[in-house]
């Protein structure tokens, strides 16, 4: 029996399942034009927090234009299961490919695809970035590769607006509330701070150095543990990864180096920024002094010079109320409960004999007392999120 939603959408199979919702493989019956049909899970019809990811996610896809970015098809509400329910769905360009995700499965891949990838991530970001949305969570799931070739990157479910004012968000999001996927997201981000478009730039840095090397640069057991790697451990850099041995030169790796910065002023200011570095380290594969971030000095996006020339952000009809917990990865982390930092800035460490230029981490500095109760706070928050998830477990 034919499955039809929205009596426009004949549903043929699944494409893939998250923690919000269901993407369907179906086609639109008007035109038989093949889409991609997000629909939120029915369990979920009554959470107000991931209705208004739903829209959000929608109202920020009729703002952005791009070949490289997913637009919208159409938008609507459907009944729920259960009698005076109804869910929410999102209907997309079905795209002929795999992501990303799933060709790093495979490991590394060769440098010169890695740079036109990434190049084509960064003019997404930057058509993002100029209407004032970043984007929070950009991994290589969500980098699809049309014909193995085009990069699209998806889901803005998670995505930031930036106002015309200054630093905003819809209430869908608090300070102090950590959203993301741990081994991309920026240490900002882990600490739970107000973000700016360089949290983005941080992301495509991991995901550049995964595709260089066959992994991110900072894994572990939990996700408690991968932040904390991203706001403590050394940066390896990724000619030392055997996998990446060889393949990358001085200047490409000053790159990733330099996107990776602990400290966001320390970063590329922006995507545009971080692909001009990007096209230089091709063009000339021993130039790290030309590759430092300062050399790249627009003004960063999030900070009130960009923020005054953006369009101001509106999101659907209004602000949508709603309030939940820190999500990490779709699943609670802790309940309305603010990450606590781990620490300040990182210790300078002294003058090296690498390269001028050559962006370094310097080595974490001893945690002092108080570092060291805030680490315990964040075990007692770990073993805290996985009562949580636990329970949800069991609920459903």
């Amino acid at each position: 029996m034919k499955r039809i939603v929205a009596d426009k959408y004949e549903v043929l199979g699944v494409l893939g399942e998250g923690g919000t919702g269901v993407v369907h493989d179906a086609i639109r019956t008007s035109d038989k034009t093949p889409v991609a049909l997000k629909v939120m899970h029915d369990a979920l019809a009554g959470d107000k927090q991931i209705r208004g990811r739903f829209q959000r996610e929608a109202a920020i896809l009729r703002r952005l234009e791009g070949e490289h970015v997913c637009p919208i098809l159409d938008f609507g509400e459907v009944p729920g299961e259960e009698p005076g329910t109804s869910l929410l769905y999102i209907a997309l360009p079905k795209i002929i490919g795999e992501s990303l995700a799933a060709v790093l499965e495979e490991g590394p891949i060769d440098v010169e695809r890695a740079l036109d990838v990434m190049l084509q991530v960064l003019e997404a970001l930057e058509s993002a970035h100029g209407q004032g949305v970043i984007h929070r969570d950009l991994k290589p799931a969500n980098v699809l590769l049309e014909h193995g070739t085009k990069a699209v990157v998806v889901d803005f479910g998670m995505s930031k607006i930036i106002t015309g004012s200054g630093l905003g968000t819809t209430n869908l999001t608090t300070h102090n509330m950590v959203f993301g996927t741990p081994e991309y997201m920026s240490p900002e981000q882990a600490r739970g701070d107000e973000l700016d478009a360089r949290c983005d730039v941080y992301a495509a840095g991991v995901i550049l150095y995964e595709m260089l090397t066959g992994a991110p640069p900072f894994t572990g057991a939990t996700p408690l543990s991968v932040l904390t790697a991203h706001l403590t451990s050394d940066l390896e850099p990724p000619s030392k990864r055997p996998a990446a041995a060889g393949r990358v030169t001085p200047a490409l790796e000053a790159v990733v180096l330099a996107a990776l910065a602990r400290e966001r002023d320390e970063r590329y200011p922006s995507a545009s920024a971080f692909a001009a570095a990007i096209k230089h380290a091709r063009a000339a594969p021993d130039d790290v002094a030309s590759l430092k971030p300062e050399s790249f000095s627009a003004s960063p996006p999030g900070t009130d010079a960009f923020a005054a020339t953006m369009p101001a952000a509106v999101v659907g009809d209004g602000p949508v109320d709603v309030t939940g917990p820190t999500l990490i990865n779709d699943r609670p982390l802790v309940a309305s409960t603010p990450p606590p930092r781990l620490s300040a800035k990182p210790s300078r460490p002294p003058p090296s004999s690498k390269p001028a230029g050559l962006p370094s981490r310097p080595p974490p500095a001893e945690p002092a007392s108080s570092t060291r109760a805030w680490i315990a706070v964040w075990v007692l928050v770990g073993l805290a999120s996985i009562a949580v998830g636990v329970y949800f477990a069991l609920r459903h």
